[in-house]
């Protein structure tokens, strides 16, 4: 599975429930050759009908404006689709969009690993779609640059009260020349510690939801309960997961590379993230991570539920897209937050993002703002969250200590949501980048001879893209 399958899945609670599981079960894919592009359309099926009272609730859903009739077709050029799959439920978002706009989701598909030449191809060959997926953070700056994407300025007013403070913040990120390239309609946590409540009390933990609630969840406790269970002769190990330190930085507030005011920066010398290295370097020492290598590099979070691993730092995704029994019975699975940085001035988290960007030439952008607008609505609406939440409890599993921690979790992400553009500057800055990162909690390297080593490199390259910014835009 792929880490952009990931990141968009733990973006937007009902927003990406019903993309997911299509996604999962289609199989139609595009094929791009020197000559054209070939697209497939999946085809039509009947999604479960909201009940009655969910119908209700959706139809009373203030849009904040007159609607147009009208707004037609948006095509959607992605490896998941914004339709539901066969049986599955509508988002409150395109139920939005369908009753109040009039539209309707084109789904042109295609796959991971063609998605950006497919649409070069689109965009070149002038059948341009209309929206791409932005939730992986690998569109901007990079393809902005590059012209692959236009501004969604004429179309949105991103200083209106739709936006929750966290979207906002991280849409204004996203800009260039003044202008928003991406979308971002909602929040949610880019990776929580999952965990076994049952194995925590038998080791004589404090439940981590507690800290949460008692300020006390950081570094230091994180650390601690790891150190004590953590027995590599009897195999027992701290963490495991693939996601785990560049979130572990974002907890600093610093990322790798940030955007700011329209200018890439580079921050690998600053002392955040020497900080969060030395920490993770130490969690090595210890032997506190899961030695991927002896597992032949492969995760394993059946070992949660085995009472193995402690904790599983993820995105939520797994949560709702895997099988809860890796981790334990219903009733003992919970999750937290990333931990705080104790030295740091606020509580910062790594937001995944539900992101867009509006397709260079789109045919369609009016539409494309109008269902931007019904996915603000559905995220902002108390009935529409109460109906995300009934399809956790009964599609997932979920208990409501899940669902409370799950809003926990999500409020403190709003007020200080940090995301790194590393994956989205260039693909030479992100291997430069993303295996030092890694270096210290994988293979117990140092962090400032690591840095060093690229440092200069990386510093050139974005000085090379900001130049090409300030003549573009």
């Amino acid at each position: 599975m792929t880490n952009v399958k990931r990141t968009i899945s733990f973006a937007a609670a009902l927003a990406l429930t019903a993309g997911i599981t299509a996604c999962s079960s289609d199989n139609s894919q595009s094929v791009t050759t020197k000559e054209e592009i070939t697209t497939v359309t999946t085809e039509a099926t009947e999604p479960k009908v909201l009940d009655e009272e969910d119908a209700k609730t959706v139809e009373e859903i203030d849009m904040g404006e007159e609607q147009t009739e009208d707004v037609g077709t948006v095509k959607w050029l992605s490896f998941w689709d914004l339709n539901p799959a066969n049986g599955k439920p509508k988002s409150v978002e395109l139920e939005l969009f369908e009753t109040k706009y009039g539209g309707k989701i084109e789904y042109i598909p295609t796959t991971y690993e063609t998605r950006y030449s497919d649409l070069s191809v689109q965009v070149l060959g002038g059948t341009s779609p209309d929206l791409f997926p932005a939730a992986d953070l690998d569109t901007f700056p990079g393809k902005a640059i590059s012209g692959m994407f236009d501004p969604f300025d004429d179309y949105l007013d991103f200083n209106t009260d739709e936006w929750t403070v966290g979207a906002k913040q991280l849409s204004d990120m996203h800009m260039l020349g003044g202008k928003h390239y991406v979308s971002v309609v909602s929040t949610d946590a880019g990776c929580v510690m999952i965990y076994n409540k049952k194995v925590m009390e038998e080791n004589g933990f404090t439940d981590p939801a507690e800290l949460v609630e008692e300020g006390k969840w950081d570094w230091n406790t994180f650390k601690d309960m790891c150190m004590e269970f953590s027995d590599p002769d009897n195999g027992k190990y701290g963490f495991d997961g693939w996601w785990f330190e560049i979130n572990f930085i974002l907890t600093t507030g610093k990322p790798a590379i940030s955007v700011e005011n329209g200018e890439i920066k580079s921050n690998l010398m600053s002392a955040e993230m020497e900080r969060a290295q030395n920490f993770m370097l130490d969690l090595y020492r210890n032997n506190i991570p899961l030695p991927k290598e002896e597992f032949s590099w492969v995760e394993q979070p059946q070992r949660v539920s085995e009472g193995l691993t402690l904790f599983y730092p993820c995105g939520i995704w797994a949560l709702y897209e895997t099988d809860l029994s890796n981790f334990g019975e219903q009733g003992d699975v919970m999750f937290v937050p990333m931990p705080k940085d104790p030295d740091a001035d606020a509580y910062y988290l790594p937001s995944g993002v539900d992101a867009y960007a509006l397709c260079k030439a789109a045919p369609n952008p009016e539409g494309a703002a109008a269902f931007m607008r019904c996915k603000l609505a559905a995220v902002r609406d108390e009935g529409g969250q109460a109906i995300a939440e009934k399809q956790y409890r009964e599609d997932y599993g979920w208990d409501d200590d899940m669902i409370d921690m799950w809003h926990k979790t999500k409020d403190l992400t709003n007020e200080h949501p940090v995301i790194d553009f590393y994956a989205g500057t260039s693909a030479d800055v992100y291997t430069l980048v993303h295996e030092p990162i890694k270096a210290a909690s994988y293979r117990g390297e140092d962090w400032s001879a690591n840095r060093e080593a690229v440092n200069d490199a990386v510093v050139s390259l974005l000085d090379e893209l900001n130049a090409e910014i300030k003549e573009k835009f």
